[in-house]
């Protein structure tokens, strides 16, 4: 008996019109959406390729240590074509100094380009974005005559002179409509990745087939607690009319309405600014310091030595920040150069001091501010399963703000890296970290910079599965209550 009234409702499911314009629909968006997103990937792959053989070239032509100020590059991601998170809003490179440790709220200049990013949350249009409207608004249109209809039809009441319990037939009509919805879906996914792989440059590991197959998993939870939100509604209101136009509404406040709202109102009314401030004053008193610290040692570049001819003209105050080579010294100055070493391996021993202390600053203050805006943000869009879905197909995707944070930290670890090849080379206190006239450095044994995300069992275990065990959740309550509800009506 069981599986008839399943075979039933999902023969009924897929003889209807709306099926037909499920399966249209569904693939149309995803050919054209998918086209559209491979090609702007190939676009962002060809300019990383390009930025990473200049910053290569440039990086390893320094002549000296003090010149050395290195470019992090970071691919983009493919699985961005499913959700593009920040990755796409996220510059690809980072530059390395000395006296800066890097930091992702960064200027433009030196970092990603982006401020305040989880405002950005569900701003993308990408695949994900396509399936959390397409199939939230579907599932709701196989589900609001579910019952309803039944019970206008008459239909209803024939099924139940038969000895059908009213739990099989709930269970049923959800079983039924949910093979008929993971059809379209799974023929969308299939199309989405045959597409993708035809490109020359998009290579899928086991890792990403793996995070393919979580969004996959999530997005059927997603479409299943949409479906049982119809069904409820269905069981509660006798007129398909009305069941439809509540659904509509329902729609309307889950997936446009409760996510935008929530993260406008977490910017609106949870102040930054003034905690940003108080940080920014105190780094700015750590480089003025810094600079008065600067001008009590003995500066080559403005005493009548050797170095004051190889200075620009026009400099600022900032220029013993910058890189120096000097590529000729006369034999008459060379008495000078103990001075300048000695000069260089203080200053740079102030500037790393004062970069450290910026850093535990600043890191302070963006833990209190933005990431506890962040996680504020995500907590409210919990209570939303459209926020859900969002959240586990990003951690899934590797596209979010933990993604960016994992490159930042590893910047941080290869900055460390370089200042250790320094301490060991001596640098600071040698001539080549001003001059190349004896020879430019060789940067043959420098540790090179790789960063390799995370891997899906750690994505998954922190970030994609909590999220979507929550979103599953809400398809048992349902259920039951879907179930409580029509079990008490009378037909």
């Amino acid at each position: 008996m069981t599986w008839t009234l399943i075979r039933h409702e999902l023969l009924m499911n897929l003889m209807t019109f709306r099926f037909l314009i499920t399966v249209i629909t569904c693939m149309s968006l995803v050919l054209a959406g998918s086209i559209v997103l491979t090609d702007n990937y190939e676009r962002r792959l060809v300019s990383y390729n390009e930025n990473f053989q200049i910053h290569q070239e440039r990086t390893f032509s320094a002549k000296t240590y003090s010149y050395f100020t290195p470019f992090l590059d970071r691919a983009p991601n493919p699985l961005s074509l499913f959700n593009q998170g920040l990755d796409k809003r996220a510059k690809n490179s980072i530059q390395v100094y000395i006296g800066e440790v890097p930091f992702l709220w960064g200027d433009a200049h030196y970092n990603t380009g982006f401020n305040n990013p989880f405002r950005h949350l569900l701003a993308s249009i990408d695949l994900v974005s396509m399936f959390q409207i397409l199939l939230s608004l579907l599932a709701l249109v196989f589900a609001y005559d579910a019952i309803a209809g039944d019970r206008e039809n008459g239909t209803l009441r024939l099924t139940l002179v038969n000895p059908v319990g009213r739990g099989l037939i709930v269970l049923s009509k959800y079983l039924g409509a949910m093979l008929c919805l993971t059809l379209p879906l799974f023929m969308s996914f299939l199309l989405a990745l045959l597409l993708q792989l035809q490109s020359p440059v998009i290579h899928y590991s086991t890792d990403e087939f793996l995070r393919i197959g979580g969004i996959f998993l999530t997005t059927v939870v997603y479409t299943s607690t949409f479906y049982l939100i119809g069904l409820f509604i269905s069981s509660m209101i006798h007129h398909t009319a009305t069941a439809l136009i509540v659904s509509m509404f329902i729609w309307v406040v889950l997936t446009l309405l409760y996510p935008n709202v929530s993260l406008f109102l977490v910017n609106r009314f949870i102040n930054t600014e003034e905690k940003m401030e108080q940080a920014n004053r105190a780094i700015h008193q750590i480089w003025e310091q810094f600079f008065r610290d600067k001008d009590k040692l003995e500066d080559p570049f403005e005493n009548p030595s050797l170095l004051q001819k190889s200075r620009p003209r026009g400099m600022s105050r900032g220029y013993i920040l910058q890189g120096k080579n000097a590529t000729h010294i006369p034999e008459e100055l060379e008495i000078h150069i103990p001075i300048a070493t000695a000069y260089f391996q203080e200053l740079t021993s102030l500037q790393m001091d004062g970069a450290k202390t910026a850093w535990r600053i600043r890191e302070s203050a963006f833990s209190e501010t933005y990431i506890r805006k962040s996680k504020i943000a995500r907590n409210v869009l919990r209570f939303s399963p459209t926020g859900l879905y969002h959240l586990s197909t990003e951690a899934w995707a590797g596209t979010g703000l933990a993604r960016m944070e994992d490159f930042f930290k590893t910047g941080r670890q290869y900055r460390e890296t370089i200042l250790d090849y320094f301490y060991d080379k001596k640098a600071f206190s040698s001539r080549q970290w001003f001059a190349s006239d004896k020879g430019a450095v060789r940067w043959d044994d420098l540790p090179r910079f790789s960063y390799h995300p995370p891997s899906v069992f750690k994505d998954a275990s922190s970030r994609a599965l909590p999220n979507l065990f929550l979103l599953f959740c809400f398809n048992p309550i349902l259920l039951i209550i879907t179930f409580a509800v029509f079990s008490r009506q009378e037909i």
